[in-house]
């Protein structure tokens, strides 16, 4: 709103710059929330250097190869609760919703963590935030009829058989008008609403 106010126009014609882009928390929880149960890569190895004791008592000998399931780690109870399986990017918000709130690293793990985490990380989830963004300001997306949706296990974690979806336009004057209602009588910020925003076209 603060920098396209009522004008539909500029909405649709106007690229998010990147601080607008980085207000949208909301997208970006459910962007991590996403990866947390689909990693781009669901499983990782590693090379152990030196003798070493897991928590567990376990023995690791130096020139040992561990390989770890990241799909399975995000879907445990003891690491992320009773509802672990359950798509809910709120668990990465402050109580209140207003802030992004980040986990123990080595707890998500979809770009890996400590000194071998992605280096294109922040670039990663800047160009899924804008592209997603983009995408959902101007259209609706539904599962095509009759397609299944189904992952498959690989290298890479990919959909078996595509994505196929149909693309509807979407009307944003109701949308910018309850949003400029909201900033003009309610006294929210124009960051708030845009984060907002995300839910309403979600």
């Amino acid at each position: 709103m603060k920098t396209c106010g009522r004008d539909i126009s500029k909405w649709l014609d106007e690229p998010l710059v990147f601080e607008e882009v980085d207000r949208l928390i909301y997208l970006k929880a459910a962007l991590f929330e996403t990866l947390r149960l689909y990693p781009s890569v669901p499983e990782d190895s590693k090379h152990v250097i030196s003798d070493e004791i897991l928590p567990d008592d376990t023995v690791v000998s130096a020139g040992s190869s561990i390989k770890y399931s990241i799909y399975s780690s995000s879907r445990m109870k003891f690491i992320w609760g009773e509802d672990c399986l359950q798509f809910r990017p709120e668990r990465w918000l402050t109580e209140d919703g207003t802030k992004f709130e980040t986990q123990d690293p080595f707890k998500y793990v979809s770009f890996n963590a400590g000194p071998r985490i992605c280096l294109g990380k922040d670039l990663a989830y800047l160009q899924m935030k804008s592209i997603a963004a983009a995408l959902l300001l101007r259209h609706r997306l539904t599962v095509a009829a009759g397609h299944r949706v189904e992952q498959k296990m690989s290298l890479t974690l990919f959909m078996k058989y595509g994505l196929k979806v149909d693309v509807h336009p979407r009307d944003l004057i109701p949308i910018v008008n309850k949003i400029g209602d909201n900033v003009a009588c309610m006294g929210n910020t124009c960051d708030e609403e845009l984060d907002n925003y995300v839910h309403l076209v979600a």
